[in-house]
């Protein structure tokens, strides 16, 4: 049976902003399928409203995964946001899901506000919300990698946001949901990897070392990346994946 390895963004990500890392993904596991998914007012989707609750989230993602043809159980790979609904996927419907790899996301019932969202950097993000799509990109770029700029990627982002804006709206209602997910959760640890940055300018590690406490998943942390890791660590995040799903 064929693996799929679905892969889920982050607050006003779309599939577009992985760069290369599902043709790294493909390399080193080549006889996985992947499946890049968009959350409803994002990348493909952007016309489309973003959900209210996380809950409604994970229903939109499950919704697309089977009107692809997907069958469960899947494999995850998610970040920040998506690793939220991923979290509430692996309560809810954990026979749906192998593994799950989450990579610097948070739980409000976990974790202070300022650790989940850090202060400077939410203040930067807000006035990127202002700007043009080139000047806001730079402003993400610049917050969520620790490395020198890949000029051709983030002119990718820049085309990206130009071609597929993410509405106001649906910004407001992504960071609402995310603020306010706080699930009691019940997650089998053996489902479940924790991948953080301590040097993360975003999110504090704080909120996966919450996270991996509360479900005694384990946790791997990178010293130097920011809080886009498979942008500028790829190959860390490649190894840990493999590893994990090895132990399936």
């Amino acid at each position: 049976m064929v693996r799929t390895l679905v892969l889920l963004r982050g607050l006003t990500r779309g599939c577009n902003h992985w760069a290369d890392f599902p043709k790294q993904l493909n390399q080193a596991f080549p006889d996985t399928k992947l499946a890049l998914i968009d959350l409803a007012g994002n990348g493909i989707r952007t016309d489309d409203s973003s959900p209210l609750t996380i809950k409604a989230a994970l229903q939109d993602i499950r919704d697309q995964i089977k009107q692809q043809g997907i069958t469960f159980p899947i494999d995850i790979l998610a970040l920040s946001l998506g690793g939220m609904i991923t979290l509430q996927w692996l309560n809810d419907f954990p026979e749906e899901i192998n593994k799950a790899i989450v990579i610097n996301t948070s739980h409000a019932g976990l974790s202070k506000t300022s650790d989940r969202m850090k202060p400077l950097t939410i203040s930067k993000l807000s006035i990127g919300a202002l700007l043009p799509a080139s000047m806001r990109e730079k402003i993400i770029y610049s917050v969520t990698s620790n490395n020198p700029v890949k000029q051709l990627i983030r002119n990718q982002w820049i085309e990206e946001a130009k071609k597929r804006p993410v509405y106001r709206l649906n910004f407001i209602r992504q960071v609402f949901i995310a603020r306010s997910f706080k699930t009691h959760l019940r997650i089998n640890k053996e489902q479940l990897l924790l991948l953080a940055s301590s040097s993360d300018r975003l999110v504090n590690v704080a909120s996966s070392k919450a996270l991996a406490e509360n479900t005694s998943a384990r946790l791997e942390v990178h010293i130097t990346a920011g809080h886009e890791i498979t942008l500028d660590d790829p190959r860390w995040v490649i190894h840990h994946l493999t590893s994990f799903l090895d132990h399936s």
